[in-house]
């Protein structure tokens, strides 16, 4: 399986995560049938350049194929793919409702669904899959969006994004917040991400303890509970299980699986436990 990272630049580094790209060329290149993408609180570019590949929801086995260039929305349910051989595809992950600064569209409602590109950024988008399928380089690629979105940047979105920052940072802290307030921003926060604000803390808390499980290869979930803000341990685990179809012991039980190599290092960041389970095995093999 070929596969790049590259964290963004210049503008597009505030609202931007990452780019990165998958090819799977013959059977060997395809290391596990499903993978599972967790809740996440960022929403994702898609070209597939090559063969379809399937996703479902919330459902492993209600496959729906995926073509052509679309916008994946955050999700606040688990996520699966099957890859198949043939498969190409070339991404671009945005922050937390940094997509929202480059259309002036609502994202309102938007979540655990696709939409073709064209939804947001009209028919003049629709140059960009066969541009990319032209393009033979990684670089070549990323170099070709940036020209197609920067253009494109809403400073009037821009600044709304920075308040919607400021919201997440006093959210996070679980500092009181006004109620009127809270109601003011919490239409922007769903008009540029899709969620509830109480839908991303609860993604936030998740995420967190899935950080904590893989460097501590631990399940004090008391502990983890108190630390992350939740009621009790019966309250984490049954969140936990919710968004991500597991309960804290197996998941750590396949963390427990991994051994420390270059790549885990460099691209745990990005990257989905089937990927760094097998990119931990396929190095001691």
């Amino acid at each position: 399986m070929l596969i790049h990272y590259k964290k963004p630049e210049g503008l597009l580094s505030e609202y931007v995560d990452h780019f990165w790209e998958k090819k799977m060329e013959d059977q060997d290149d395809i290391p596990y049938e499903v993978e599972t993408i967790f809740p996440e609180d960022q929403l994702v570019i898609t070209f597939s350049l090559g063969n379809p590949y399937h996703r479902a929801v919330q459902k492993p086995e209600d496959f729906s194929p995926i073509q052509g260039a679309i916008i994946e929305a955050l999700h606040t349910q688990t996520t699966y793919y099957k890859h198949q051989v043939g498969n190409h595809i070339f991404g671009i992950k945005f922050k937390l409702g940094g997509l929202a600064c480059f259309s002036s569209e609502s994202f309102k409602n938007f979540n655990n669904i696709n939409s073709p590109i064209e939804k947001y950024f009209g028919l003049a988008s629709n140059y960009l899959l066969p541009a990319l399928q032209s393009l033979s380089t990684f670089e070549e690629r990323i170099d070709l969006f940036v020209q197609f979105l920067e253009p494109l940047f809403i400073p009037a979105r821009g600044k709304k994004w920075l308040r919607l920052q400021e919201f997440v940072s006093v959210l996070e802290s679980q500092q009181e917040i006004n109620a009127a307030l809270y109601k003011t921003i919490t239409r922007s926060f769903i008009e540029l991400t899709g969620i509830t604000p109480k839908e991303y803390l609860q993604i936030k808390r998740i995420n967190q303890s899935l950080a904590y499980f893989a460097q501590n290869k631990s399940s004090k979930n008391q502990e983890l509970a108190e630390l992350l803000g939740f009621y009790d341990t019966a309250h984490f685990n049954h969140t936990f299980k919710k968004f991500t179809g597991k309960t804290p012991q197996s998941f750590v039980n396949e963390i427990e699986q991994m051994q420390s190599n270059e790549f885990i290092e460099e691209f745990k960041q990005y990257i989905s436990p089937e990927h760094l389970l097998y990119y931990s095995s396929k190095k001691h093999q």
